[in-house]
């Protein structure tokens, strides 16, 4: 087993909420350590890369391509007047923040006031969102384009994201269908809100990290393996405290680059939920956590668990 104890006295030096941190290597667990109870943890935007995934298999199985545009799969229910810069938005654009949007919307306050006044269809907020720039041109970070590319998806296949995930992947990891919030109209809320224990959480890395492949079993293609890990656009810093060099290493599909390994990348959820995936040694790193500065936890395991690899 790996020795966490170094990484765990530096959580406790700095005062870090931390909750658990797992390491996976070659399928085996080299190291877990919990430092609360045993409970399914809202993994927060992690649920985005698991949407990134979603639409990974979809992709693979020829029902969805990146240049569909969500106003041609929502013609029908699409408000008067919207910005016409909607026309050449694509689900690219959305995998990568770049609607042209230029603050976060369907964030908590929101989602509150549209149940508050009993707005069941979000697309209709989603579609009407000012949008300051071209399709492309800025990310922007925010829950509009994953509820809008999740939304795609289940038109596309037929079925939730999460019923769709449990199909395709999460059976085959032998993971119980987890808790996933929705929206009023019963869809996943593709964007957050996801509750995974960590052990079940980690596993998501472990397909990453061997390319597609799940304990020898390919389940998502390679091609689309490396889409999500190429740093499709400049990223920005989101954490709290300000400091967060991680998060300016750049964006692919819901996942972000890292700056503490070399060739590695993440599913990053707010408060320090992170999967962090190391292709080059086929290992996976995974943290929960209820730490509003988030760039310490990073920097904990770069020094103490990322070298015992």
């Amino acid at each position: 087993m790996l020795d966490l104890s170094s990484f765990i006295d530096s959580v406790k030096e700095q005062n870090i909420n931390m909750d658990a941190v797992a390491v996976m290597r070659d399928g085996a667990l080299l190291g877990l350590h919990r430092f609360s109870d045993t409970v399914a943890h809202n993994v927060f935007s992690v649920a985005k890369s698991h949407t990134a995934t979603a639409i990974g298999f979809a992709i693979d199985e020829g029902k969805l391509k990146l240049t569909d545009k969500p106003a041609d799969f929502f013609r029908d229910i699409l408000p008067e007047g919207i910005d016409p810069k909607w026309e050449r938005v694509t689900l690219h654009n959305l995998l990568t923040m770049t609607t042209g949007h230029g603050a976060a919307h369907l964030m908590v306050v929101d989602r509150k006031k549209l149940r508050a006044e009993g707005v069941d269809e979000w697309l209709t907020f989603a579609f009407t969102r000012p949008m300051p720039y071209e399709p492309g041109e800025k990310f922007s970070y925010g829950n509009l384009a994953p509820y809008v590319a999740g939304r795609m998806l289940e038109k596309a296949v037929g079925m939730t994201i999460c019923d769709y995930l449990y199909e395709k992947m999460w059976k085959q990891m032998d993971i119980a269908k987890p808790q996933w919030d929705t929206d009023p109209m019963g869809h996943t809320f593709a964007a957050s809100d996801l509750y995974l224990d960590i052990t079940d959480m980690v596993k998501l890395g472990e397909l990453y990290a061997a390319g597609g492949c799940y304990r020898g079993e390919r389940l998502i293609s390679e091609e689309w393996v490396k889409s999500v890990a190429t740093k499709h656009i400049d990223s920005c810093v989101l954490n709290p405290a300000g400091y967060g060099i991680d998060e300016q290493m750049g964006y692919g599909y819901y996942f972000w680059l890292n700056h503490g390994a070399t060739g590695s990348y993440r599913c990053y959820g707010r408060e320090g939920q992170f999967i962090i995936i190391l292709p080059e040694k086929n290992a996976v790193i995974a943290t929960q956590a209820m730490n509003s500065n988030v760039q310490p936890i990073l920097d904990a395991v770069w020094k103490h668990i990322l070298p015992q690899i």
